[in-house]
């Protein structure tokens, strides 16, 4: 369902999380973020994601009990931090999203 590459890259961040919280590691995971929605969203709904906030609205209007489509929408739902602009610091809650939402979701996605 998604490439090689991005698998590797989201699996990457899940092994090394803290890497990937601030700085040029935290802008490749968002673009590699972005990728995987983008190949789930041309998998799912035959067409490219055009922004996060359609394709989750698309992705909860999804009538699936598939433990993947599961785990994307918790996903969805705790991805804001992840592209947060404010000056806050967000590393304990991307530490969270990786290795909880969005480990889970692979989990999931490589179970079905």
């Amino acid at each position: 369902m998604i490439s090689k590459a991005t698998r590797e890259r989201l699996f990457a961040a899940v092994e090394n999380p803290t890497l990937y919280c601030s700085g040029s590691k935290r802008k490749q995971l968002q673009v590699t973020y972005d990728k995987l929605l983008d190949e789930l969203s041309n998998k799912l709904f035959n067409e490219p994601c055009s922004n996060r906030m359609v394709f989750r609205q698309k992705v909860n209007a999804a009538n699936s009990q598939s433990s993947a489509v599961k785990a994307l929408k918790n996903m969805l739902r705790k991805q804001e931090f992840l592209f947060s602009k404010d000056y806050r610091d967000h590393a304990v809650e991307i530490n969270s999203f990786l290795t909880n939402d969005l480990a889970r979701f692979l989990e999931a996605l490589s179970g079905d």
